[in-house]
């Protein structure tokens, strides 16, 4: 039989299941720079009240992921962030988080898009990246298959 007993309680952290050099490693501590940097731009296009939101520091990670690792549509991104731990890792889900609905996701993006604030993320890492040297690459050698 294919059963499991599984603890009725069990404290992880998701860090302990990201090796030491994994290659998203240094570039999660470049992307945190490069968010506390942004940060005031972020409250500018946020309302206090209002339609469903994603904090734009985890949907700029996401967004990091989707291209890092080619997947294919916010459906399937939001697909591994349902089980994939290194994306809720380096997204800051923990594992008891919900997942975003696909299409709150698109319209969170498309105000970021709106307001140029993927640009400035990218732009930021970009020239961060740069003034330290760079960041190992994300290689097809290093990523987990998705199916």
């Amino acid at each position: 039989m294919d059963e499991m007993q599984e603890p009725l309680f069990t404290t992880v952290k998701l860090e302990d299941f990201v090796p030491a050099d994994h290659p998203l490693r240094p570039l999660r501590l470049l992307v945190n720079q490069a968010l506390r940097r942004l940060n005031g731009l972020f409250g500018t296009i946020y309302a206090d009240s209002g339609r469903a939101s994603i904090a734009p520091e985890k949907l700029l990670r996401a967004l990091l992921l989707q291209v890092f690792y080619s997947v294919r549509s916010e459906r399937m991104l939001m697909e591994q962030m349902r089980y994939n731990l290194l994306f809720r890792w380096f997204v800051g889900l923990a594992i008891e988080d919900a997942v975003w609905d696909h299409s709150v996701f698109s319209k969170n993006r498309d105000r970021l898009l709106e307001h140029e604030v993927i640009e400035a993320f990218f732009t930021e890492v970009m020239g961060l990246a740069d003034k330290q040297g760079g960041v190992a690459p994300v290689t097809q050698d290093t990523r987990t298959p998705l199916g």
